[in-house]
């Protein structure tokens, strides 16, 4: 008669059985991220920049700064030498001003420095949270 001698088998911890579970869900998050930075904003779409505040008020003017360099307001295109004459009717308006973010930053400006000699004294710039780098 034979008597095998059983080596002890170590207890499985919680541990052993929570990490194939961290590896998938850390795969997944990976596939995630990587799934939403492959699919980018539309060529047409005007999404601004960055934030902290997305909220605007309801009695505010939004001005839009295409990425084709056109300007519009509540759908109205119109051309940058109109900006001066425009603005002149919006003081005392709080303007919000939504720049596509294919749009250069010293263009920005320089329109937020017409809209400043035009006489608007209340402006915003919409940006969205984080940014797209």
């Amino acid at each position: 008669m034979r008597i095998h001698a059983r080596t002890p088998q170590r207890p499985r911890s919680l541990d052993d059985a929570l990490l194939p579970l961290v590896n998938v869900v850390f795969l997944l998050m990976i596939f995630f991220l990587s799934a939403g930075r492959l699919s980018g904003p539309r060529p047409d779409a005007v999404a601004p920049q960055s934030s902290r505040d997305e909220a605007r008020t309801a009695a505010a003017r939004v001005l839009e700064l295409r990425s084709d360099g056109q300007l519009s307001v509540d759908g109205d295109v119109f051309a940058d030498a109109d900006l001066p004459l425009r603005a002149a009717a919006w003081q005392g308006t709080p303007l919000d001003v939504k720049a596509a973010g294919q749009v250069q930053a010293d263009r920005v400006l320089r329109l937020m420095a017409v809209l400043r000699a035009a006489g608007v004294r209340e402006l915003r710039l919409l940006t969205i949270k984080g940014g797209g780098g």
